[in-house]
């Protein structure tokens, strides 16, 4: 299922594609835990959420991916998607990935995009920052390769010279 693209991005900023209008990024994070153990969106659903997920949470390579919380996590996203929100996912090294580990931990986020791949309320991923081996252009690519609908964020401003990418405060 290929879902339409919902936003476009000038200037570092989100834009609805529909009526070019701007949609503010929240100061409002959540951890994906929380969503995930029956979590209820927000009331105020004017701005995109920015939730956070550990990569152990998602599971660190394709022996360990956690499926249970990826349909509970999906399944907060559908209740955020009904209500009419948006959110922005923060994939969060909360281990050092080392040796090869880092293919591993893009594959991860790549598979959790998989699981959430029919939510129209997940606007886009952040790119991760600071990740030891973890390449910015290969992440987005990956991710972007089966879900063409999908934004990136960042908060480096090395990468937001492209002003493709949407300027997140972390």
């Amino acid at each position: 299922m290929k879902l339409e693209k919902r936003f476009c991005v000038k200037d570092n900023r989100l834009y609805y594609i529909e009526g070019n209008k701007e949609l503010g990024i929240s100061g409002t994070r959540l951890s994906a835990s929380a969503c995930a153990g029956g979590g209820i969106p927000p009331s105020d659903l004017s701005r995109l959420l920015l939730i956070d997920l550990p990569w152990t949470q998602v599971g660190c390579d394709e022996t360990s991916y956690n499926e249970e919380f990826l349909a509970s996590f999906r399944d907060f996203l559908k209740a955020l998607e009904e209500k009419g929100g948006y959110a922005a996912i923060i994939p969060l090294a909360d281990r050092q990935p080392s040796g090869g580990e880092a293919e591993d931990f893009v594959a991860s986020f790549r598979h959790c995009a998989r699981r959430v791949k029919d939510c129209a309320s997940v606007a886009g991923f952040a790119v991760p920052a600071g990740v030891p081996g973890v390449d910015a252009a290969f992440f987005m690519e990956e991710l972007s390769a089966k879900h063409p609908q999908y934004v990136f964020f960042s908060g480096d401003d090395s990468l937001l010279k492209d002003p493709g990418l949407v300027r997140l405060f972390l």
